[in-house]
């Protein structure tokens, strides 16, 4: 099959579910006929491929390499973007949050079912979403409804049927931010309002699969920073990237030639026996190596450390407030091949 050709986004992620019982699995690099692309899934492999300067991001559907930036630009970008999320900045935007989030989850009831991405976590990141990129608009909830169609893209990038909109979505998005880097604007805006929430419903989930481990962060508070990044490990949340090389190379022992596509399965990567012990199991105090669901090397999240402080800070009161909870309804799954979460969490909380 042509790389030019709509991949089916089972052909991905296929029973890689977060609430499957099977868990991903690590393997030797080999290439795939039906995606035309190498599929690399162990650790190893791909933080050799994520730090190898011969393969660069690439588009999930086209079949060419992006028009690349010179390193100078790419530099001078992350740059910008890593000066607009000052330390300071973190201190304040996590003093804010916490407060927010510590007032809302004394008002989340017992007495009913409730859904903590509705009723919780969206709230809270829209009103920083809003804080942070400085939006000007009456209604963010109404950016909200672009920013979705954008974020469904980024999730499912192989669809062809959301590209169209979120393309529409994304220029209508731009006019309502200040001029700055991306990590501070509209993108920043799907970030925040879209993928946060995701990545909080998928740490939620894991916990509400391990109801020990939950009671054990509300007694241990203290754990809240490594727990969560031990979550993201075991949750998965990014499942995969796509590479493409723009000359022949080498990485970690398989050769790849120009123009070749790997994808990498960050998915399986984050469960690799290799390189952590009984990886389909959580360690709340989990050390060693650190997982790659922000991505390695040059082209790592530059906002990685603002989502990390979001996920601890609107985490932290819930887990601190409620000693366990359990789901009132069955989970529907949202997304494709970069990312699967919830569409809704529904869920009993107990004090």
């Amino acid at each position: 099959m042509p790389a030019s050709t709509e991949i089916p986004s089972q052909a991905l992620w296929g029973e890689d579910r977060p609430d499957s019982p099977v868990p991903p699995v690590a393997e030797p690099p080999y290439f795939d006929p039906t995606l035309d692309a190498w599929v690399f899934s162990r650790y190893a492999d791909i933080v050799a491929a994520l730090r190898n300067p011969f393969l660069v991001p690439a588009s999930a559907t086209k079949a060419k390499a992006p028009e690349q930036q010179d390193d100078e630009q790419q530099q001078k970008m992350r740059a910008e973007a890593q000066a607009g999320l000052p330390a300071s900045s973190l201190r304040l935007w996590k003093h804010q949050l916490a407060r927010h989030s510590e007032q809302l989850v004394r008002l989340l009831p017992q007495d009913r079912p409730i859904d903590l991405l509705g009723e919780y976590a969206r709230p809270l990141c829209l009103s920083l979403a809003s804080t942070i990129t400085g939006v000007k608009h009456s209604d963010p909830e109404k950016l909200c409804e672009h920013a979705r169609a954008v974020s469904a893209f980024a999730a499912d990038p192989y669809n062809p049927v959301l590209k169209a909109p979120a393309k529409s979505a994304n220029a209508e998005l731009h006019p309502f931010f200040p001029p700055g880097p991306e990590t501070l604007r509209s993108s920043g805006f799907v970030a925040l309002t879209q993928t946060m929430p995701a990545l909080l419903g998928n740490t939620w989930f894991a916990l509400l699969q391990h109801p020990d481990e939950w009671l054990r962060l509300h007694l241990h508070p203290e754990w809240m920073e490594q727990a969560i990044e031990e979550l993201m490990r075991y949750s998965g949340f990014t499942r995969i990237l796509a590479r493409m090389a723009v000359a022949d190379t080498c990485v970690n022992g398989t050769r790849i030639q120009k123009d070749q596509r790997i994808v990498l399965r960050l998915i399986a990567a984050n469960r690799d026996p290799e390189s952590f012990s009984h990886p389909n199991d959580i360690d709340l105090n989990r050390r060693g190596a650190a997982h790659l669901s922000f991505g390695t090397g040059p082209h790592a999240c530059v906002a990685a450390g603002l989502l990390r402080m979001i996920a601890v800070t609107i985490s932290a009161p819930l887990l601190t407030q409620f000693a366990t909870a359990q789901l009132a309804r069955n989970v529907e799954w949202k997304g494709g091949a970069t990312f699967l979460a919830p569409k809704f969490l529904w869920v009993h909380l107990y004090r």
